[in-house]
């Protein structure tokens, strides 16, 4: 259901309600007006937004579409921005954005959004005992919810950041399938904030360099702080996910390596069982004449050989460093560090 929420600032009064605000505002009087729209319709935003306030079509149907990218149009009477907000859940891995479409005029700011933001509330709650937010101007109102909306992304990035490592630190003690299926999450995760970061960083960039009509220019320096937030948040997510990148090679080349030291131990059972094969073999056939088959003693001395035979291979393979020994640090080592004869 659309909630519409506005408050009206005409010198030093603050007025807070909802809809029947904007029918008490006259933009030629001077006073400021900021509308809050949350999960608009068609139905409510076309005769408010294209035929009261006559912003163009497309831009309100930006404001509606839901993948829409951070960006910013510039128009005649107002400035139209896209900016996104984060929300990520990462123990569920539900990771999406949330967008906040803003147009900003001389003396007004309408903000839409579809899910709630913390922002908007936290700005709206702040607007009540200090209305300087909106006195200093729409535009610095509406950097008070974008520099909100930034910060949000260095608790996540910390969360993010705290995950990766503990995860590494996993792995190199012992890597498990689920390992390498959160690793993907995480990646997922944090290529999401990387595709909305990327253009809000430029987003910010144009409008700290001024490049925007209702930018006070004595606000520019706002602007510029968050710009410089949105640069370190972008560099932090490259970090992580090179970070990522690299957790994802150590956890192959674990599970490589631990796999090759299982096919190597294999290997070495393998060719100590042969010999013992050929001896139960030779001694299994039924010749009447064979050495040894009519010997008191020549069970136990069949099963002497076998045994003597498979100890002296076990002792040269361990010699040589393909069987490595319980207390031996090397253990599993590359057989180039194998002691030659």
């Amino acid at each position: 259901m659309t909630q519409i929420r506005a408050a009206i600032l005409a010198g030093d009064e603050l007025r807070s309600g909802g809809a029947e605000l904007i029918d008490a505002w006259d933009k030629n009087s001077g006073t400021r007006l900021w509308v809050d729209i949350q999960d608009p319709d068609e139905a409510t935003l076309e005769p408010l937004l294209e035929e009261r306030f006559l912003f163009h079509e497309l831009a309100s149907e930006d404001s509606l579409s839901a993948t829409t990218l951070p960006k910013y149009d510039p128009f005649a009477a107002y400035d139209f921005f896209i900016f996104r907000a984060v929300d990520i859940d990462l123990e569920e891995h539900g990771s999406q954005t949330i967008k906040l479409a803003a147009f900003l005029g001389e003396n007004f700011l309408f903000t839409i959004h579809r899910e709630q933001m913390t922002a908007i509330d936290e700005v709206r709650e702040r607007l009540g005992s200090d209305k300087r937010l909106l006195a200093n101007g729409p535009d610095f109102l509406l950097y008070a919810i974008v520099d909100h909306m930034v910060d949000a992304h260095f608790p996540v990035l910390d969360k993010l950041e705290e995950c990766v490592d503990t995860l590494q630190d996993t792995i190199f003690l012992d890597a498990r399938p689920f390992h390498l299926d959160e690793l993907l999450h995480l990646k997922r995760d944090a290529n999401v904030l990387r595709r909305q970061s990327l253009p809000q960083r430029e987003l910010l960039n144009q409008i700290s360099r001024g490049d925007t009509q209702f930018v006070q220019q004595k606000h520019l320096i706002y602007y510029r702080d968050v710009y410089d937030h949105m640069f370190r948040i972008s560099e932090t997510i490259d970090v992580l996910r090179d970070t990522l990148s690299g957790a994802m090679e150590a956890y192959l080349s674990v599970v490589a390596n631990r796999t090759n030291e299982i096919m190597r131990v294999l290997t070495v059972f393998s060719a100590i069982l042969l010999p013992l094969t050929l001896i139960a073999g030779i001694y299994g056939m039924n010749f009447e004449y064979m050495p040894e088959l009519h010997w008191l003693h020549g069970y136990p001395f069949a099963l002497g050989v076998m045994a003597f035979t498979g100890l002296m291979l076990f002792g040269y393979f361990r010699r040589r460093g393909w069987v490595a020994r319980p207390d031996d640090p090397q253990k599993g080592t590359s057989l180039r560090n194998e002691r030659r004869p």
